[in-house]
């Protein structure tokens, strides 16, 4: 029988009621309406903000079985799926007693809600086992045959925003078949009754305290994330009991958001505080305003008590600045003045305005505006813009990086359980003349990951404008989110070459790759000759790497030589090479000629660019 409105709206406060949830009534009945209709969730959000709270009470206010499955790169298709036990099959063969299920065979049997936590930390290939089960309700296991899904089967998973560490993209195809619902971190008063909830704290100032120091978190320059929810439960819980002691000293509400937020929180790449530093000066800041309040609301209600002679055990006398956020303030007001005199993308100077175009409602245009700035900019002006240009480079490259699939080195070696793939063969001669058989006897065969090598060489001599710098960042950047897990070099070239990052070195942050590319001196003579040599020398120090694969070299040019020899005799060097032309060099055929012959010898494709602001796409295209 299908629900009123009415009924939607009393079960949602029934499912708030009975999993004793805050807030969030809209979440809820989202949820609950799509799994009544059946329909595929996702639900997306920072850290800390309840996914898992929601989807998991409304699940199980509707009575269906759940099966859980955590979010991990490790986690394979046949884990997913089932896999068939190698002591049953050698005693029996493959049939269906031999199979020992995977909870998405198991959901789909009984009609419950596969639930996914962090589906985007899944690799692409166990992600791609959900379309025919979503699409079809049908999945097809070889040697066993197809496995029909009952109608209340659903799939409910959680993702956090992709330009997280760890994530990948989802496919088009797998994002298609889920109904999206967004999460974002509740009202100050909602956090408030949570960390009440949660703690069991009475005392409201203390609890009003640590609700605000971790949302200044969210919105201090410096920190790149901030703190969830859980920041101010553990605040809270580490000092409620002083509670009963009338004042508490500066030093002991700092230390206890140390401790709290320490692993809450992650800083900018360019950050020029520690996060000590910056967690103490949002404490003395929110101290500062707490105390203020107090004192106000003392000299209507307690006639001359102040604040410290209150029970809250919040201190009157706060030494430092009362500014802190203050001198950040004007500096985004200042920048967003500068940017609105150059274009009209802005109808608010303010920093709140910029923060709201970070967080994704409209990035290009703040691109747009940033390269339009003149080159003598203040210094401690041009960090925060280039930090916050970073930033939404960072994001930018997020939703257009792709994991991709991957390939696999095979290795026998001892059984695991779990391990899906065997060599039965080698197996039985292993087991001939034993009375039983031991797992050690097994031949299992161990799949590892191959790992690409990638080689960029970017031209930024002449041909390289302001402009297309930020768009050959956000490509950069793409191509490091894609190769997370891989290697990878970026080098630089004019008439010279500057190693940005090389193969054997880490990844480092997205962030911090997208400042080298910002602030690289473009101009000058174009030596391509000496750029592939670097970048080869780079492919060959990757064959002492583990797990190496397919290596590959990638040249983006306008193929204009204008200083060192022919390049031609390095692209052979190169076990594959493509080249990417951005314009034609000098306007001549030569350097068209060039750029094909390039990719010719070094057996990869030719791509003509003729719109720059694509690089970043035809780059990820070279994958695919």
């Amino acid at each position: 029988m299908d629900w009123t409105l009415e009924d939607f709206e009393k079960n949602v406060e029934a499912i708030k009621k009975q999993f004793n949830i805050v807030g969030r009534e809209r979440e809820l009945g989202e949820v609950l309406v799509a799994l009544k209709r059946n329909k595929h969730v996702l639900l997306e959000g920072p850290v800390g903000v309840g996914k898992t709270t929601v989807a998991l009470a409304v699940a199980k206010f509707l009575g269906r079985p759940i099966f859980r499955v955590d979010g991990d790169e490790r986690y394979t298709e046949h884990k997913l799926v089932g896999w068939f036990d190698p002591p049953l099959v050698l005693a029996k063969g493959y049939i269906q007693d031999a199979f020992i299920p995977g909870p998405l065979m198991q959901s789909m049997l009984s009609g419950g809600v596969l639930f996914i936590n962090e589906l985007n930390r899944m690799p692409e290939g166990t992600q791609n086992v959900l379309l025919p089960a979503m699409d079809e309700r049908k999945i097809v296991i070889p040697k066993i045959g197809v496995v029909e899904a009952r109608p209340s089967f659903v799939v409910v998973a959680t993702q956090n925003p992709e330009e997280f560490v760890g994530t990948s993209r989802l496919s088009e195809a797998l994002k298609d078949r889920f109904i999206r619902i967004g999460l974002d971190y509740q009202s100050e008063t909602e956090e408030e009754a949570i960390v009440v909830k949660e703690t069991g704290c009475r005392n409201i100032e203390l609890v009003k305290l640590g609700v605000r120091i971790i949302r200044k978190t969210r919105e201090y320059p410096d920190i790149k994330r901030g703190s969830s929810i859980r920041g101010a439960i553990d605040f809270v819980d580490l000092l409620q009991h002083h509670s009963n002691q009338p004042t508490l000293p500066v030093s002991a509400y700092v230390n206890a958001a140390i401790i709290a937020l320490h692993t809450k929180i992650e800083t900018q790449v360019r950050a020029k505080k520690s996060k000590e530093e910056i967690i103490k000066e949002i404490v003395l800041a929110s101290l500062k305003e707490t105390t203020k309040e107090q004192s106000t609301k003392s000299e209507d209600s307690h006639r001359g008590e102040t604040g410290a002679e209150r029970s809250s055990g919040i201190v009157t006398a706060i030494t430092g600045r009362s500014d802190i956020m203050n001198h950040e303030e004007s500096i985004y007001r200042h920048i967003m003045s500068t940017l609105e005199s150059k274009t009209h993308v802005f109808s608010d100077g303010s920093r709140s305005q910029m923060l709201k175009m970070v967080a994704g409602s409209s990035l290009w245009p703040m691109l747009e505006a940033y390269s339009m700035l003149d080159e003598e900019v203040p210094e401690a002006e041009k960090d925060i813009i280039e930090r916050v240009v970073s930033r939404i480079v960072a994001l930018i490259a997020a939703s257009i990086g792709e994991k991709g699939t991957r390939s696999y080195h095979r290795k026998l070696g001892s059984y695991m359980p779990g391990i899906e793939e065997f060599d039965l063969d080698l197996t039985i001669e292993q087991i001939m003349g034993k009375r039983a058989l031991e797992y050690e006897d097994i031949a299992a065969i161990h799949k590892h990951p191959k790992k690409l090598a990638v080689s960029l060489m970017l031209d930024i001599s002449n041909s390289m404008q302001r402009s297309r710098v930020i768009t050959a960042a956000i490509a950069v950047a793409a191509l490091a989110y894609k190769l997370e897990k891989d290697y990878y070099s970026i080098i630089a070239f004019k008439d010279k070459t500057e190693t940005l990052k090389s193969i054997t070195e880490p990844p480092p942050e997205i962030e911090e790759l997208t400042m080298k590319i910002l602030n690289l001196k473009t101009g000058g003579l174009t030596n391509i000759k000496e750029a592939l040599e670097r970048g080869a020398e780079e492919l060959e120090l990757a064959q002492t790497l583990k797990w190496v694969g397919e290596r590959i070299g990638i040249i983006i040019t306008d193929g204009w030589v204008t200083a060192g020899g022919d390049p031609r005799d390095v692209a052979i060097r190169f076990p594959k090479l493509h080249c990417l032309q951005v314009g034609i060099g000098g306007g001549m055929q030569d350097s068209e000629d060039l750029c094909k012959d390039l990719a010719r010898i070094g057996g990869g494709d030719y791509i003509f660019v003729e719109d720059f602001s694509e690089l970043p796409n035809y780059i990820m295209r070279i994958f695919r």
